[in-house]
Order: structure tokens, then sequence, then C-alpha cells
């Protein structure tokens, strides 16, 4: 996995890439925003199924496109809580990227039932609701094995190679 995290006054852009695990390639690339207050604010995902774009209007719904082989499909309307997280299958980003969004509602030691928008490969939208743990002020789990350390930053405390460049020219 090679990952970026870019933070300025809109919120925080995450971008990911995720090889295969035989290395043949990449699985899927990612670009997620989240807003100031650590919401969901726009997706952009490709995969070898084709390309999802989504992002949440002011009137509680999702709206973007699917394009794949059988053309493009508006998503459109679909009903969306903004304390909802979006969580792309095989992707560790789109899991510590919901963190500071959760750090209010789930105390350390404790875990809440958290409403989910799950992306599989294919790009289908799959909406439920999860079991959130936070271990402690760095440790999540998300309804699964592997939990996540974050640092006081609030990404991937655990990288083995992270580096912080400037994106922007000082003016």
């Amino acid at each position: 996995m090679t990952w970026t995290v870019a933070e300025g006054r809109r919120g925080r852009r995450w971008r990911e890439a995720v090889r295969k695990r035989d290395d043949a390639g990449i699985r899927h690339s990612l670009l997620l925003e989240m807003d100031p207050d650590g919401r969901f604010a726009h997706l952009e995902l490709s995969t070898a199924d084709g390309l999802l774009t989504l992002h949440p209007e002011g009137d509680g719904t999702l709206h973007g496109n699917r394009v794949t082989s059988h053309g493009v499909e508006h998503v459109r309307g679909i009903a969306w809580d903004p304390g909802a997280i979006v969580l792309v299958d095989g992707s560790p980003v789109s899991r510590f990227a919901a963190v500071p969004g959760l750090s209010g509602r789930i105390e350390p030691g404790g875990m809440g039932s958290v409403l989910v928008l799950r992306i599989p490969k294919d790009l289908a939208l799959l909406g439920g609701v999860e079991e959130v743990r936070r271990g402690d002020e760095r440790r999540w789990t998300f309804a699964g094995p592997e939990t996540y350390v974050l640092d006081d930053d609030g990404v991937l405390a655990s990288a083995p190679s992270t580096a912080e460049w400037a994106l922007e020219e000082p003016s």
C-alpha cells in the first residue's frame, strides 16, 4: 500500500494505491476527502471493475456515478447520514480516515454501532451498521481482526516508512 494525506482549510484529502496480493498490479486506487469535522465529503475509487465517484448533497443524500463495462449508472438520492462512514474493502485508509469523525462518539475502551456504506471491489454500495471498537486513544478496530494504531496527527503510526513533505511552497 502507498498512501498520502494532505490537510487544508477544507479538511483532509487521502490518497491510496493498494497492490494485489500476488503483486500483479493495482487492486484499487482511492481518493477520499473528509471535511474539517472528519465527515465524509468526496470519494473517487477505481478498481478493475470500474470507476466510482460519490459525494453527499445538502439534502441528506449521496450522489455520483459508477462506470463499469455495463455503462454509466448515476447514483442519486441514496439516503445519507452525515455521521456515517465509508469503508472500502481492502482499504486501510478508509478506516483511519474515519477516526477523527468517530473520536467524539466512541470513548477510549468503548465500542459503538456506526452507520457504514461499504464498497466492495465490484463497486456495489452496501449500507449497514458495524461495530467499531476503540481500544484507547490511538487503537481502533473496524469489524475485523486488524487494529489500526494512529499517531498524534491521526495517521497510521505503524507505517514501515513514514515521511513528511510540504505539499505547497511557502509564500
